[in-house]
């Protein structure tokens, strides 16, 4: 049970009685106990403490309100990632179409008029290969002797 203190009342003092000498009381008065940390503040603490809550709970209020704002924005991307996804892999797959050798082929014959190829034939050449180009003597008109002049502006 909680004690209540009334010292500041007429009439609160306990009252003594006579008691026989040999005979004690087994009860006494005790002083208040003092429970929790032992902690006491300010009247002006208390307001600092409280305002300083409300600041902070305003503080958590605020950026609950950017983080939903910013993830709007983030939704928004995402969607527009899905939808370029979309597309790139639509993209791809006309390309596949386009680069597959049948429908090269058709396009070749029907637009460009060109035909298939036939059996391959290698030809063989009938005359020998020319001689290495070491063996061919020079030529007089690319000497040096016979240039120069015309190089040097003293044309003969």
């Amino acid at each position: 049970m909680a004690g209540v203190r009334v010292a500041g009342l007429p009439g609160a003092l306990p009252r003594r009685r006579s008691e026989p000498e040999g005979r004690r009381r087994h009860l006494r008065v005790v002083g208040p106990t003092r429970t929790g940390l032992g902690l006491s503040l300010s009247p002006r603490a208390g307001v600092m403490l409280t305002v300083l809550a409300f600041v902070a709970l305003f503080g958590v209020a605020a950026s609950h309100a950017l983080l939903i704002q910013n993830q709007a924005s983030v939704d928004d991307l995402d969607g527009r990632v899905a939808a370029e996804e979309a597309r790139y892999e639509e993209l791809r797959r006309e390309v596949a179409e386009l680069e597959s050798p049948q429908r090269i082929a058709t396009e070749a014959q029907q637009t460009l008029g060109m035909v298939p190829a036939g059996e391959v034939e290698w030809l063989t050449p009938d005359e020998p290969a020319p001689p290495d180009e070491q063996e061919l003597p020079e030529s007089p008109a690319t000497s040096a002797e016979q240039v120069k002049p015309y190089l040097d502006g003293t044309s003969p």
